[in-house]
């Protein structure tokens, strides 16, 4: 396993091997609404070298517009190119597919902000209430399903029901309990799945051997980093343990051992 701890030569390997940094954001840069320490200072360093700085992010809940205001409130300079969340990429991805119809959206506003700025027809967002009575539920008629719809995004939800889960299975969701039913494999857009990295990659040009993830978790950050070919940096301000590591070093699963940096602190005077 390549799993080395940062020293300065390391770190002077680093600067000198890569020039694109991803950043996961909670747990490594921020927590909730309050800086990690040195993480904003962090940022701003690279930034100073040249070093092209990148904010993904797996939550669904806010626009690539509202993660720039909360990197600005923060500390973090950011413009809406340098950020990409699951709902920017999903809507990316399903306007690549050229697909004739509506989306039916499992989601939130902000998943449906993006769909809009691609101009894509979608609905679904809001509570979604059973009708009738307990012995209607389940019956085909009693379920009105729109027959353009071509595609089903799911997404964070905070109306998700059994009507829902219903009428997505209907028309073929993609994730958890909804897929089972549908008997369709899903798109995944979040991390550890590769879209949102071939989104930058296709977007900024970038050579995957001078990028470098950094990420708090090991089964999403470092194993997306893995499939994509980049180095990576696991950091312990967020998920991730200096116990944890130990255990993933001495486990069978090589998933997300390979190319896996890792340091403790990083200060900066």
């Amino acid at each position: 396993m390549a799993c080395r701890k940062v020293d300065r030569a390391i770190a002077r390997k680093i600067i000198d091997s890569i020039d694109n940094f991803l950043f996961d954001c909670d747990g490594v840069l921020w927590e909730a609404s309050k800086e990690i320490p040195g993480s904003a200072d962090t940022i701003a360093a690279l930034r100073k070298l040249g070093k092209k700085i990148f904010y993904i992010t797996n939550n669904s809940g806010k626009t690539r517009s509202q993660y720039v205001q909360k990197c600005k409130s923060l500390g973090f300079h950011a413009a809406e190119e340098d950020v990409i969340c699951t709902g920017h990429a999903a809507a990316q991805y399903i306007n690549a597919q050229n697909l004739k119809g509506k989306v039916y959206c499992v989601g939130n506003t902000s998943m449906g902000v993006e769909l809009d700025s691609f101009g894509i027809k979608h609905f679904g967002i809001g509570p979604d209430e059973v009708p009738g009575s307990i012995e209607q539920i389940g019956i085909q008629q009693h379920i009105n399903l729109d027959p353009e719809v071509s595609c089903v995004l799911v997404g964070f939800d905070p109306h998700i029901n059994y009507m829902k889960m219903t009428k997505a299975a209907s028309t073929g969701a993609v994730v958890g309990a909804i897929k089972i039913p549908a008997r369709k494999e899903p798109v995944v857009v979040g991390k550890p799945n590769s879209v949102m990295f071939d989104l930058l990659k296709k977007e900024h040009n970038l050579d995957p051997s001078r990028c470098m993830m950094v990420g708090d978790r090991s089964d999403t950050d470092i194993h997306m980093a893995n499939l994509c070919g980049m180095d990576s940096l696991l950091v312990f301000s967020g998920d991730m343990s200096y116990e944890r590591l130990q255990a993933l070093q001495t486990s069978a699963d090589t998933d997300d051992k390979r190319n896996l940096i890792y340091l403790n602190i990083i200060v900066i005077n």
